[in-house]
């Protein structure tokens, strides 16, 4: 009896897994900057109050609804992100070539 050829999705998956293993480590093993600050933001709004009376809106508890422990760490958050910014536009800018 013929055998079913392997699904497309799952050559295209083995595939990327292949190149992605040659490439360079994978995500899990590097996290990008600011990874942990994001997380951390997540969590508090999802666990606030606002989330739980606004029917879970989650952009209007990070922007508006926010308490004060998710505000210090939505601040960390946004420093972290935007020295990242700074220092590329530093590094392009004082480049001699």
């Amino acid at each position: 009896m013929d055998q079913d050829p392997e699904p497309p999705k799952s050559r295209l998956t083995k595939f990327f897994e292949r190149v992605d293993n040659w490439i360079g480590p994978s995500r899990l093993q590097y996290k990008p900057a600011c990874h942990d600050l994001k997380e951390m933001i997540v969590e508090c709004v999802l666990e606030s109050d606002c989330m739980k009376n606004n029917e879970g809106d989650f952009r209007f508890c990070l922007t508006e609804g926010i308490n004060k422990e998710c505000k210090a760490i939505r601040h960390d958050w946004y420093v972290c992100r935007k020295s990242q910014v700074d220092w590329n536009k530093h590094h392009f800018k004082d480049d001699p070539r």
